[in-house]
This record gives C-alpha cells, structure tokens and sequence, in this order.
C-alpha cells in the first residue's frame, strides 16, 4: 500500500469551506483508505491506499462535493517522496529556522508555464519567492496576513490553481508520512 499526503483547498479558512476533520476522516475510511490521519483543520490528511494519484483525486473531490456540499476545494495529491524533496530543496534556511509559520509552500496542480518564474520576479515587495516546478517557496518577511501576496494574485500569476502550507505543517505531514510508511 501506498502511502499519500492529501492537501485540501479552500477547507477552513476565513469562515468558508467548513469541514469538520474527524468527519472527513470517517468519509475517507468508509471510502476504502485507510489508517487516515489529519492534522490540524486546514485540510490535511495523510493515509494509505492501493489507489492510483488520479483515482484519488477523484474520489477525494467526490467525497468533498457529495458528502459535504463542498465544490471550490482542490485536492492535491503528493508522496512523502516528493514533501522530502520539497523540504530538502528550501531556498530559505534561515527562515525555515528563525519563522517557520511564515514560510509558506504552495503545492500547485502542476507546473506553471514557461516564463512564470520571470513575472514572480518582478515582484516587488518584502516577500521572497521561489519557484520549483510544482511548488512555491514564498519567505514572508512579516506575518502572511499583511502581506499583498494572495491566492487570487498566485493564481492570476502562475496560471495554475495551489494551496499552502507553513513550514511547521509541511514537516508535520512528511513525518507522519513516514510513520506511517514505516
């Protein structure tokens, strides 16, 4: 069995996408996963499956839209492979190490564009940006709720719908990845 971190989009924030975790957990084990765990209520869960990345994906969706009467959230799917190369690439060392719950990775459908990585760069503010393929490093200098950095900005930047986590979230979910996978 495979093990996979799920990343919910939208669930929980700002009053929108309310999702209690320990019901989408239910839901996902009456669905066939198993050993489902979540962390924190933003839209984590981590869990074991025989299923393939793209049936997932449709079933989680599925799951959110029919269960829950959620249909703007995003599932995206990625292995404790990928969260470790995630983690190991981080430009920012020094802000994985003195604020962590300010630096953020946002897990994009899929790589942007050609050229994305050039209009990110014009982008002036306090905020570091740094793109990797499929995910987005972004440094904030203060608290990510002052910054002008928002998802439609992101969205409207990369061309390609993402979602994000703090750094303490992302190591979180990669060592229960791991603890699972055993």
């Amino acid at each position: 069995m495979a093990v996979f971190i799920a990343l919910l989009r939208a669930v929980n924030v700002g009053g929108t996408g309310k999702l209690p975790m320990s019901d989408l957990k239910a839901a996902c084990e009456e669905a066939g996963l198993r050993n489902v765990s979540t962390y924190i209520a933003s839209g984590n869960l981590v869990f074991q499956t025989g299923k393939s990345a793209a049936s997932l994906t449709r079933l989680i969706g599925n799951i959110l839209r029919d269960r829950f009467a959620l249909t703007k959230n995003q599932v995206f799917l990625r292995t404790p492979d990928r969260v470790a190369q995630v983690i190991a690439g981080n430009p920012f060392a020094a802000a994985a190490e003195k604020r962590p719950n300010h630096l953020m990775v946002s897990f994009l459908e899929r790589a942007p564009q050609p050229g994305t990585a050039a209009a990110l760069a014009a982008y002036r503010g306090p905020e570091q940006l740094q793109l990797d393929g499929d995910h987005l490093y972004i440094d904030y200098a203060e608290t990510p709720a002052k910054s002008k950095l928002t998802p439609a900005f992101f969205d409207r930047t990369l061309g390609v719908s993402a979602t994000a986590r703090n750094w303490n979230t992302t190591n979180k979910l990669l060592a229960m990845a791991r603890a699972l996978k055993g």
